[in-house]
């Protein structure tokens, strides 16, 4: 064989190893999906699972009729949804949020990073905290390395916490919140 037929052989012979390795892997996907939804049966419940794009997300219904969504890893969260705004110039961390919705009830979870010192950011989101604490109880702990706020609505049962903590560069911002939905 010439050099000028090598070539593209061995481009199409790497594509088709590349195109291969996808497909065992979204087959293997499939077979987790499957395993799981059927693991979730047993008791009455039917489930929908997704593995792609790096992420869980699981749909529910139980016996009883009750729905649950849960999104873990990538869920695309925003601040509105969330309630909080996100620390100026802070980054996502990869595969750290998270939401749950089930009859109502709604948790999420959006972890991010920022280059600036604990006490900086703590500071930021104390003063946005205290700013929505009218009716409502604000519990601030903080240590050399961080902070954990709350923000507790008794009213609305719903909570907001932060958690800041020292990273090797700069901090980590964990973003909670939680909303008890009508019964």
């Amino acid at each position: 064989m010439n050099r000028h037929h090598a070539l593209p052989i061995g481009v199409a012979l790497a594509f088709a190893l590349g195109a291969c390795g996808k497909v065992q892997e979204a087959a293997t996907e499939k077979a987790a999906e499957k395993m799981i939804e059927s693991s979730m049966s047993k008791d009455g419940t039917q489930a929908k699972v997704d593995l792609s794009q790096g992420s869980l997300k699981v749909s529910t219904t139980d016996a009883s009729g009750k729905t649950t969504q849960m999104e873990m890893g990538n869920a695309k969260i925003s601040e509105a949804e969330l309630g909080l705004p996100f620390y100026p110039g802070s980054q996502p961390k990869e595969g750290s949020s998270m939401r749950i919705a089930s009859g109502g009830n709604v948790a999420l979870q959006l972890g991010l990073h920022s280059d600036d010192a604990p006490d900086k950011v703590a500071a930021f989101y104390r003063d946005k905290l205290k700013a929505m604490a009218e009716g409502k109880q604000l519990m601030d702990m903080s240590s050399g390395d961080g902070a954990s706020i709350s923000l507790i609505d008794d009213k609305t049962k719903s909570t907001l916490q932060v958690h800041v903590s020292k990273a090797d560069k700069g901090s980590d911002i964990a973003l909670v919140a939680n909303r008890e939905g009508a019964k």
